[in-house]
């Protein structure tokens, strides 16, 4: 799996803006680590923490206390990647926040996106081993990025409530507002955007179902690695783990099956599976034991319907199954949840 990298189109609009501000955006970036050579090959994935240097750096230098802000208003969906897609596909809201937070590490695996609904929700962004002292210019950045991706999709009907922030104040109140046209608070207990739960019902003009499923299920068999030269990998066990997740209701999943529908030989895939830190069977546990917890959060599936989607022949092999992933059996978890959903 890619560890803290980012794809190159984070620095769409960098250039126009750090010019407009007097800078010279080239050394700017040169100086913060980045290949300034490659910011038009969408492939190229650099460190995570140079690009928030980066921000930081600039902002200071260009004594611009907003710049993350500014810069997030000048990029659109674009820099998401074949993620964008999703976005422009996405049928509301919520399937926008819900989907693109499922698929976000195809941008970069650093930063996290998830819906928390409820009489109000919360777009809630975190991040992954960002060094405090470059933080404030990225995560004002993603916000604004964030809600500005999301206002573009609905025709700019998307009215927030509040917007969060966990750090302190470092721009002017009128700044803010100039981006987000709401309250925002700091020092709170999450990076968040605060929405109406209506809101997540807003309409996205291009949505198009069949292309979302078409874009869902190509990005759900392309996870990426990055190697030594910063070029993008596709993982043995993501693609493997996708092609078991169609076959597990046939019970036909064969380690020769998987590696033909890949294909490759089946000593090669035992090989990629190895270096990835897998077992073929460890593989298979591993998509069971997620796939069964989707599964029992719907109640209106029979218990047996669950057993044969797994793959499993009899209701106590997957009984004893599910105790070894969870320390529980199924009967015992949908209960937990079930009382869990009433508070």
């Amino acid at each position: 799996m890619m560890t803290g990298r980012i794809r190159s189109s984070c620095l769409n609009g960098f250039e126009d803006l750090v010019d407009e501000l007097g800078g010279d955006a080239s050394s700017l970036i040169s100086n913060s680590g980045i290949d300034y050579r490659r910011l038009t090959d969408e492939d190229y994935f650099f460190p995570f923490c140079d690009f928030a240097s980066l921000l930081s750096t600039s902002a200071a230098m260009l004594d611009c206390s907003d710049f993350g802000l500014r810069l997030s208003a000048r990029q659109d969906q674009d820099i998401l990647g074949p993620v964008a897609f999703l976005a422009l596909a996405s049928a509301d809201v919520r399937e926008i926040i819900n989907s693109v937070g499922h698929f976000l590490y195809h941008y970069t695996p650093v930063i996290s996106l998830s819906l928390d609904e409820g009489e109000r929700s919360y777009a809630c962004l975190e991040f992954v081993g960002l060094q405090k002292k470059d933080h404030e210019q990225i995560v004002e950045h993603t916000i604004g990025c964030t809600y500005h991706i999301i206002s573009l999709l609905t025709g700019s009907l998307l009215k927030p409530l509040k917007v969060n922030f966990r750090h302190a104040k470092i721009s002017t109140e009128e700044q803010y507002n100039e981006i987000f046209n709401c309250p925002v608070s700091f020092n709170q207990p999450r990076d968040s955007i605060e929405l109406d739960t209506k809101c997540l019902e807003l309409i996205v003009s291009s949505k198009n179902s069949g292309l979302h499923k078409l874009v869902s299920n190509y990005l759900s068999i392309v996870e990426i690695e990055i190697d030594a030269n910063s070029n993008p990998v596709v993982l043995a066990s993501h693609k493997a783990r996708h092609i078991i997740k169609k076959l597990l209701p046939t019970g036909r999943v064969t380690r020769d099956l998987i590696s033909e529908k890949m294909n490759i030989h089946g000593r090669s895939l035992h090989r990629k599976l190895q270096a990835e830190g897998y077992t073929f069977e460890s593989l298979i546990d591993e998509v069971r034991r997620d796939e069964a917890k989707k599964l029992l959060k719907n109640p209106d599936i029979p218990m047996s319907q669950v057993t044969g989607a797994l793959g499993y022949s009899e209701q106590s092999s997957f009984n004893r199954s599910f105790k070894r992933w969870y320390g529980m059996c199924p009967s015992e978890y949908i209960t937990s949840e079930e009382v869990k959903n009433t508070h």
